[in-house]
Formats: C-alpha cells, structure tokens, sequence
C-alpha cells in the first residue's frame, strides 16, 4: 500500500502532490486552510515508503532516471484509493506529477493547481539531454548530497535552520512544522534524521523532467498556476512561455515569495486557491446544461 497523509475536511477530494525533499505534514498549515472546504490527502512520494511498513519497495535513488514513475505512483494511488473526479493540488515535483498523471488519466481530475512546477528553459533540458551525466553533477546536486541530514535533536535543527538564508521567509510555525513532520527518530543514535534521504533529493535535481514543454499545451483541465514572485525555479521567460501554450488557465504571481511560497506565505496561497474555486464553481452553476 502506497502511504498516505489525511487531514480531513468535508467536500471534494483534494490531493496534494509534494515537492522534492519534504514531506506533506511539513506543509501541515497550508494543507490545514485547504481542509476547511476540501477533504484533503497526500501521498508519499518514493522516497518516503521506506518509512512505512507494507509500502512497496522501490529501487535506489542510484537507478532513478525519469519524473514520469512520480506520475504512476500518483496514478497507483488513486487506483488503491478507489478516486477519480479529484482535485490535483501540486507543488514543484509533486506539480509536475500532478501534471503528467492528468494527462495520462484525465477522468481522475476535475480540476488542477499547479503550484511552481519545475518548468525549466529549454536550454537547461536541452543540455540535460546532450550531457545526463553532466546534469548529475552539477554544483546544486553535489550541494544536496553534502546537505547535513542528522542533528541531535529538534531544537537544534531549527536553531540552524533559522540562520539559513533559505529559510528565512519562512514564518516560525512553518519551520517547526518543517524540523517536526520532514525528520524522524533514529533509535539507535538517538539523533533526528531527515526523512527525506538527500540521495534522493540529488537524484530529482540530476534528473530533470525533460519532456514538460510537450506536455502543457495538452492540458484541458480548468487550472490555475501560480508563481512566486522571487521564484529561482520558474522563471519569468518560462512562465510567459507557460501562458503562451495554455492560455485557458488561470495565471497568478504573488510577489515577494519564492519557490517555497506555500510555507513562506500560507495564508496566501490558499487564499488564492480558494478563490479560484469559488470562480470556477460560479461558471459551472453559470453554464446550462448541455443538450445530448
């Protein structure tokens, strides 16, 4: 069984999709303002099951290649949930997830919120394709296999974590929820240790998803795609070419938040999202029924 996160709320089933490297209670707040109108859940993303007894085993980080499997195990969950008609909710990765299994399975969607996918320029892909091994060494990617993953307890995580540049938009609550949900005990050293494994962290930034500019402009579904303004993942030429290509979605840019702007500024996100549901439950009661 693939594991999941429920935190409640009545109504339509929302899913949320993940990014690289947390965990979905570590965006306990912004998921919590979701549940008021939704009943919201969020799979684990392969790299997580090693923490559930009776997930799947997978392959190491070592052989992961390819963006597209995140889709399928979205696409198995919703099998081994029984759910179609959903909401899809995704944030970087987990946006890109969300994205290609909508494409490949379109009745499980209703509608879809695509929160920073990682739309890189096509030069980036392009050179990916040309140099793959190149792309795995890449100073970002040796970065995140270096990264400290164990500390010895809690409060001196988020007391370094504080000092960050990286996670210094990011309000207190936000970074406990971080330093609470994305870690775990070890028992055998007593330290906390980063449940998301920085390997695996590496092996998404080493492989990007190569074949997302073919994928956009086969989206049907009522989207709304939302950007932060200090954003160092979808920049702007990427998001002018994203309106380009779907220019039946709706396209928001929240200023002076970044590529993690659902833990920088919660509130605003889901309120963005919020009103966009409403938008769209307006036209859907607006539209007369269509005649056989």
């Amino acid at each position: 069984m693939i594991p999941y996160d429920d935190f409640g709320g009545r109504g339509p089933v929302l899913h949320f999709s993940h990014p690289n490297a947390y965990t979905p209670r570590s965006f306990r707040r912004f998921l919590s303002l979701l549940a008021r109108r939704h009943h919201v859940i969020a799979a684990h993303h392969r790299p997580l099951w090693y923490l559930s007894p009776g997930a799947p085993g997978v392959p190491g980080p070592e052989t992961f290649t390819d963006w597209n499997l995140i889709a399928d195990d979205l696409l198995r969950f919703l099998d081994q949930e029984r759910l179609e008609g959903i909401i899809g909710v995704g944030h970087s990765l987990g946006a890109v997830a969300t994205m290609k299994a909508a494409l490949r399975e379109p009745e499980r969607f209703r509608s879809l919120v695509l929160i920073e996918p990682v739309l890189l320029p096509s030069a980036v892909l392009d050179a990916a394709r040309a140099n793959p091994k190149g792309a795995t060494e890449l100073p970002f990617v040796l970065a995140a296999l270096r990264r400290r993953d164990r500390w010895p307890d809690r409060q001196s995580a988020f007391d370094r974590y504080r000092e960050k540049e990286v996670f210094a938009a990011f309000p207190d609550e936000t970074l406990w929820d971080y330093v609470h949900e994305g870690m775990h005990a070890d028992p055998a050293t007593g330290e906390v240790v980063l449940s998301f494994p920085r390997e695996w962290e590496a092996a998404f930034y080493g492989h990007p998803p190569l074949d997302v500019w073919e994928d956009v402009p086969r989206l049907t579904h009522p989207t709304l795609a939302v950007r932060g303004g200090e954003s160092d993942t979808l920049f702007p030429d990427a998001w002018a070419l994203w309106q380009n290509l779907q220019p039946a979605a709706t396209f928001v840019e929240l200023s002076d938040v970044g590529h993690m702007l659902t833990l920088e500024a919660s509130e605003e996100v889901a309120a963005v999202i919020g009103h966009w549901f409403e938008d769209q439950e307006a036209s859907f009661s607006l539209t007369p029924p269509q005649r056989s």
